[in-house]
C-alpha cells in the first residue's frame, strides 16, 4: 500500500536529492522514497516477543533513560566468565557444561548489545550527540 504526502523542504535540500535522482537514474519523487525507506527505523517484528516489546518500549523512555542502555555491560563477574569461556573455547578444551554457559551468556551480551544499537539510533533520531566511547556497543 503507497501513500502520498507533502513534503516541504528547504530549495538546497530539493538541489541536492535532484542532483542524486539524476545522477541515479531515477525521478525525484522515486529517489526521496528510497532514502527514506533506507533511514527507516528497522523493524523489530521479526524479534522474540519479549526482545521486540522491550525495543518498541525503548522508543517511548527519557534520553536519560537511553543513555544509561547504552551505558549497560554483562555483569563484571559474567564478563570475566564470558572472556574465560571464550578464550577457553579458542583452544577447543569447553565442557558440555561449559559449553552451555557459553552459549547463555553470549546471548546475553548480543541482547545487551541489540539494546545498546536501539538505544542509539533512538538518541541520534532525537539529535542527541553521543561520544564514540559512549557509544561502543561492545557488552565488555
Amino acid at each position: 500500500m503507497e501513500q502520498t504526502i507533502t513534503l516541504q523542504l528547504p530549495d538546497e535540500v530539493l538541489r541536492r536529492y535532484q542532483r542524486g535522482a539524476t545522477a541515479a537514474r531515477k525521478v525525484l519523487e522515486e529517489f526521496l522514497a528510497d532514502r527514506l525507506a533506507d533511514l527507516a527505523p528497522p523493524s523489530v517484528d521479526n524479534l522474540p516477543s519479549p526482545l521486540r516489546e522491550e525495543l518498541r518500549d525503548l522508543e517511548r523512555v527519557s534520553d536519560t533513560a537511553l543513555r544509561q542502555v547504552v551505558q549497560s555491560r554483562l555483569p563484571t563477574p559474567r564478563q570475566r566468565t564470558y572472556s574465560r569461556l571464550l578464550r577457553k573455547q579458542s583452544q577447543g578444551a569447553l565442557s558440555t557444561r561449559e559449553k552451555e554457559t557459553l552459549r547463555h551468556l553470549g546471548e546475553q551480551a548480543r541482547q545487551i548489545t541489540l539494546r545498546k544499537a536501539h538505544a542509539l539510533m533512538l538518541l541520534k533520531w532525537r539529535g542527541i550527540v553521543i561520544s564514540p566511547a559512549e557509544a561502543q556497543l561492545s557488552s565488555e
